[in-house]
């Protein structure tokens, strides 16, 4: 690899791309690294931990989805995914009316994944995917759950661009999340416009968004913190994400976190269950001390 770190971050983009071969045990990694002029020598070698042992089940395109989230919720410390399922909600129309209110009232056809959420309860701690039969906009979700008013001092008209405004006007909110503030991943069933920026942490001179298939629309995150630049779910390509891609995703990004994580800083986690290939960042602290872990799974870089 012969590669110059041109921005701070992560571009999506590999300077190097490599196969792990099965049952990788060791990673050496040597050569020399030039910082504010002068070049060092490096040699490290870290010990390898595949984690697939934990989240093939994930991964098995020979599942159900659903049946594959059960799968990863018995290899996971219990409690922290739970699927249910859905039973009656008091006051609430039934899952099928509530389906079909909620595709006029957006225009279009809803993905078969969010359908799929008639028939369960699936909860991620105190983070859940919403029920049809609770779904809303995401600005209904802002106005009547998170306290946010249309206008005044703090109101979404000052927060929002008219663009962003118009998204949560038109988008579905699907999954909650409940933690450092609160969050949510949404559905905009009008996709993307063409360049328009990911809003992907650290992807800088990305070519920005390209339109995907008819209907397909764009699957996204917000998050209270930055309010006013949804994170775009898009593949290698730039295109949205496929509505599976984007509920796997949502387990990636919360119930793997914590097995991804390096016992220490002499090993490197990785993981061949993974269809996508594993994004390695390299860093160095010091000259001669190279860093080398996942970020597959991390809260920023989950995104690419």
């Amino acid at each position: 690899m012969d590669s110059k770190a041109t921005q701070p971050g992560l571009r999506k983009p590999p300077a190097l791309v490599f196969p792990l071969p099965p049952g990788l045990k060791r990673l050496q990694l040597r050569g020399t690294v030039t910082i504010a002029g002068k070049a060092s020598a490096f040699n490290k070698t870290w010990t390898v931990r595949d984690m697939a042992s934990v989240s093939a089940p994930l991964y098995d395109q020979d599942q159900p989805w659903i049946e594959r989230i059960r799968g990863l919720a018995k290899r996971l410390e219990e409690g922290s995914i739970t699927v249910e399922s859905a039973k009656p909600k008091p006051g609430k129309k039934p899952a099928a009316a509530a389906l079909q209110d909620l595709e006029k009232r957006l225009g279009a056809p809803l993905p078969t994944m969010v359908k799929l959420l008639a028939d369960w309860d699936i909860q991620l701690g105190d983070s859940s995917f919403v029920h049809p039969s609770s779904m809303s906009t995401v600005t209904d979700m802002l106005l009547g759950e998170w306290d946010y008013t249309r206008n005044g001092e703090n109101g979404l008209d000052k927060l929002l661009s008219p663009a962003v405004r118009a998204r949560y006007n038109r988008s579905l909110a699907v999954f909650v999340e409940v933690g450092d503030g609160l969050g949510a991943m949404a559905w905009d069933p009008a996709g993307v416009t063409l360049g328009e920026p990911p809003n992907t942490w650290g992807d800088k001179g990305n070519p920005g968004a390209r339109p995907g298939s008819t209907n397909q629309g764009v699957w996204y995150w917000l998050h209270q913190e930055t309010l006013n630049e949804p994170t775009l779910l898009l593949d290698d390509d730039y295109r949205p994400k496929t509505a599976e891609a984007a509920f796997t995703h949502v387990f990636q990004r919360f119930a793997l976190t914590d097995v991804d994580s390096p016992a220490s800083e002499n090993e490197l986690v990785v993981d061949t269950a993974n269809p996508r290939p594993n994004l390695l960042q390299l860093h160095f602290d010091e000259p001669r001390k190279p860093k080398l872990w996942m970020r597959n799974y991390d809260h920023f870089y989950s995104m690419y």
